[in-house]
């Protein structure tokens, strides 16, 4: 899978050596992901893009206004 929209603080489903777990994206290498796995059980803290299998991105806003400054509707 290609890695160039993964950002950090996205989830990813890898499967590293036919085990399946939930991680949430640290760090991006040159060719790898550093995770942190939901499980504690999972010790894999890194994965190749061959080894994901599906991407969440984590919601950014766009255009980001607070609602204390935005102007009621007339």
């Amino acid at each position: 899978m290609m890695l160039g929209a993964v950002r950090v603080a996205d989830m990813v489903l890898a499967d590293r050596k036919g085990r399946r777990f939930y991680a949430v994206v640290t760090d991006k290498g040159h060719g790898e992901l550093w995770v942190e796995p939901i499980d504690r059980r999972v010790t894999y803290h890194n994965v190749k893009p061959r080894e994901v299998v599906e991407i969440w991105h984590k919601r950014r806003a766009r255009n980001w206004c607070s609602t204390e400054t935005r102007r009621p509707a007339a």
